[in-house]
């Protein structure tokens, strides 16, 4: 017989779970007394937030849930904004929490919430284990749950004297994630439509997605001759210099691909929603029906028609939906190219733009189209939410899938945990995280998480003395009003010093590229983090444009 927290641990390593995030908490001491001698690592984190936010990166990359353990109540409560992630991202992830005694419910007691009533909003399930003996059953349906259809989060509440409870269980084994695809039907009146149209366009997003997927993606659309857009913070589903690449949907967004898109006689959307952002706060497509020909490619039947009515809407797994697709089109003995049009023009004269310098400070536009020169292909970039956060969207060009990991939600503090979870699970690639001045120090300290856990990623943290995207909308609605928006910072260089990293003053453009990458290989070396303070000033307030020309 083993405790039940142990038999939670065991259950995880037959997931093939690589490591958990936590804060601990004597909630679950029990789980805490497993992981002592286990092949998952552990990782200790400063805050709650930032457990769960590296537990939702750790979803991002791996397409399985992310996993976090955390204490009741306020433990439960920090960890709410990593939730909210997965959910508007639709990331797999596993959120475990501890409860109060069984015993205890209903009295106000230390500590005590109500989780279904608190997380039910934005999880797709929230269970507690009143019997040890259903944990496997409970965590079976949990990673099932997770990973199906539109994938999101799940917690599970974790009693303290149900987890010292002596069990007999056998762990559940590995859960595979289930996969439907589309049917024959469907998928004739799919490409019966394609070869109507004359301006075609696929739009690809959400979170279901592989590095076998965009490959496949790039074959349909060279078939095609289709332009392929990738969806607000999904980049790196793409190959942004493959010929086909036409543009992401985010914010800021180039003017002239919502031209295009608004022009295109048949829309397909693969994967995502095309939510607030994507759909530039829902004006981009008619609702619920839009001028022309949609076709809506989703897991979760769902999503299919919530806000926009389809003329074709097919449940299908979009790593599936793809290859079919491609296989498909392969086997037909005849041609389905469309005529040549100029979205690759359109996206090249954006990013290539000559775009405005600040007068003082350093030129983050500058900065970053030298710094992408010198990267490799397979970099991961992070970032939280911000100004700064368009100038990172619009000039880096990724190659390599799953290198770009920025949240949906808009959640600043996302960049530095995402950054530590990717640096922790690709150990070999550089990770570099992007944030703002105000982004940085939502989870500034769990940089020391970065230090205790020897990882070598650089953080950059673009410092503009204020929170830049309030100041620009009040700039916008209330012009010359801008108490309440500005900052006055830490020395970061000093603080990532005192931390055990190492910080570097960047004060000039020129400096901005060598001075990265002698932090690079400081961090490489040392497997330890460092940091660059980049001081723009506060002229700019998006690529190109300085606040007196909003």
């Amino acid at each position: 017989m083993i405790e039940a927290g142990t038999l939670i641990v065991k259950i995880l390593e037959n997931q093939k779970v690589e490591r958990v995030f936590c804060v601990p908490g004597e909630s679950y001491l029990s789980v805490m007394n497993g992981l002592q001698e286990t092949s998952i690592e552990t990782i200790l984190c400063k805050h709650e937030g930032g457990a769960s936010m590296m537990a939702e990166a750790e979803g991002k990359l791996s397409g399985r849930p992310g996993i976090a353990f955390v204490t009741r109540g306020p433990g439960a409560t920090n960890a709410a904004s990593g939730v909210h992630i997965a959910q508007q991202d639709s990331t797999p992830m596993i959120l475990f929490v501890g409860q109060i005694e069984k015993e205890m419910y209903g009295r106000d007691a230390f500590q005590e919430v109500d989780y279904k009533e608190f997380f039910g909003g934005m999880s797709k399930l929230v269970i507690e284990v009143q019997d040890a003996n259903r944990l496997s059953e409970i965590i079976s349906r949990a990673f099932h749950t997770a990973m199906s259809g539109r994938p999101g989060p799940v917690i599970i509440a974790l009693p303290e004297n149900m987890l010292t409870e002596k069990v007999t269980v056998k762990p559940t084994g590995f859960v595979k994630k289930i996969n439907s695809g589309p049917s024959t039907k469907d998928l004739a009146l799919y490409i019966e439509e394609i070869k109507k149209s004359k301006n075609p366009i696929v739009i690809i997003g959400g979170s279901v997605w592989s590095e076998d997927a965009a490959i496949n993606l790039e074959k349909v659309s060279e078939i095609l001759n289709i332009p392929i857009y990738t969806s607000h913070r999904r980049q790196s589903y793409f190959n942004n210099f493959h010929k086909n690449y036409a543009g992401d949907l985010g914010l800021a967004v180039n003017p002239r691909i919502i031209k295009s898109i608004k022009d295109s006689d048949f829309i397909t959307i693969i994967g995502g929603r095309l939510s607030e952002n994507p759909s530039q706060a829902f004006t981009l497509l008619g609702i619920p029906e839009h001028n022309s020909k949609l076709a809506h490619i989703h897991p979760s039947p769902e999503e299919i028609g919530k806000v926009y009515k389809p003329d074709i809407g097919i449940v299908s797994s979009p790593i599936v939906f793809v290859e079919t697709l491609k296989m498909t089109l392969q086997s037909f003995n005849q041609s389905f190219f469309k005529e040549t049009n100029d979205y690759q023009k359109i996206y090249q004269d954006w990013i290539n733009e000559n775009l405005t310098s600040p007068n003082s400070g350093v030129d983050l536009s500058r900065g970053i189209r030298e710094l992408k020169e010198k990267l490799k292909d397979d970099t991961i970039i992070t970032n939280g939410a911000g100004n700064y956060a368009v100038w990172v969207h619009r000039l880096f060009r990724f190659k390599k899938y799953n290198t770009q990991l920025a949240p949906i939600s808009g959640s600043m503090g996302y960049g530095v945990p995402a950054g530590i979870a990717a640096k922790l699970k690709h150990k070999n690639k550089e990770v570099i995280a992007f944030a703002g001045d105000g982004c940085f120090q939502m989870t500034s300290n769990e940089f020391a998480t970065a230090v205790q856990f020897n990882v070598g990623l650089v953080v950059i943290v673009v410092d503009n003395e204020m929170y830049g995207t309030i100041r620009m909308h009040q700039h916008k609605n209330y012009k010359g009003r801008y108490k309440h928006t500005g900052l006055i910072n830490p020395d970061f260089v000093q603080l990532a010093n005192s931390m055990g990293g190492k910080g570097y003053p960047v004060d000039k453009t020129d400096d901005f590229v060598k001075t990265f990458l002698e932090a690079s290989e400081w961090s490489n070396k040392n497997s330890l983090p460092s940091l660059l303070h980049v001081k723009t000033g506060s002229e700019m307030v998006l690529p190109g444009k300085r606040f007196d020309q909003l």
